[in-house]
């Protein structure tokens, strides 16, 4: 999915049996997001610090979205009829970007998207602490390979293949939980106790804000005893 005026160029889906452990449907395809479509720019100081265009990471263009895409709005539409039999959804990093993008494609077409536990594989599984959350890494810690990462349709099979190597009701349960963002209040001599912990440094226009981790709510007070033992309090300073 690529984000210019809400255009999507991919769409991955999987129908999962959580009985049987396996797709009982799969789907993929490309969008043609229309000659309207923005599609990104990257300045060579983007380019610098490693950010590329989506065309350059997943290969798809304008081209192959004109030649082998769907029409946009035939493309939204035959997602939302998986979307609307499913008892829940899941994406990898969902919450910031699958999701809110979901919404504004189905707004660009005067559409809803049903009401549906939305179930987020970076924060909803509960892993180690400093795991590296991208999910070609992650693939590799549950000892297998993504073979076409940021391709939909195999992203969302890794998504699926991880997710179900753990308990079903935790994750539902944390799914069910409130995400929130903590800070770890330690000083620039203390921020190897909260790297260990797996914070993350938040910037802002080029400039550190704090050390942050997301942590859903359900586990709050066990992140907040964790981080008094290893030496530093935390605060939470938004929900989501």
């Amino acid at each position: 999915m690529q984000v210019g005026t809400v255009s999507i160029t991919e769409v991955g889906m999987a129908l999962w049996d959580t009985d049987l452990h396996a797709p009982i449907k799969l789907a993929g395809y490309l969008v043609d997001p229309g000659p309207d479509a923005i599609w990104e720019k990257v300045t060579p100081e983007m380019r610098a610090l490693g950010l590329l265009p989506a065309a350059e990471v997943s290969g798809i263009t304008p081209e192959l979205c004109a030649k082998y895409g769907v029409p946009d709005l035939t493309g939204l539409k035959q997602l939302l009829s998986w979307y609307r039999i499913a008892d829940a959804v899941v994406a990898h990093n969902g919450h910031e970007f699958d999701y809110p993008l979901l919404e504004r494609w189905a707004k660009k077409h005067g559409l809803e998207l049903p009401d549906k536990l939305r179930i987020d594989t970076m924060c909803d599984i509960e892993l180690p602490p400093k795991t590296i959350k991208k999910l070609i890494y992650m693939a590799a810690d549950h000892g297998f390979l993504n073979p076409f990462p940021h391709r939909a349709l195999f992203d969302v099979m890794t998504m699926m293949r991880i997710m179900n190597e753990y308990d079903l009701n935790e994750i539902l349960e944390t799914a069910k939980s409130p995400t929130l963002v903590v800070e770890a209040l330690v000083t620039f001599a203390q921020k190897d106790l909260a790297k260990t912990r797996g914070f993350h440094a938040q910037y802002e226009n080029g400039r550190f804000q704090m050390w942050s981790l997301v942590v859903k709510e359900r586990y709050l007070e066990r992140e907040r005893a964790a981080a008094q033992a290893a030496g530093f309090e935390i605060k939470v300073v938004s929900k989501k």
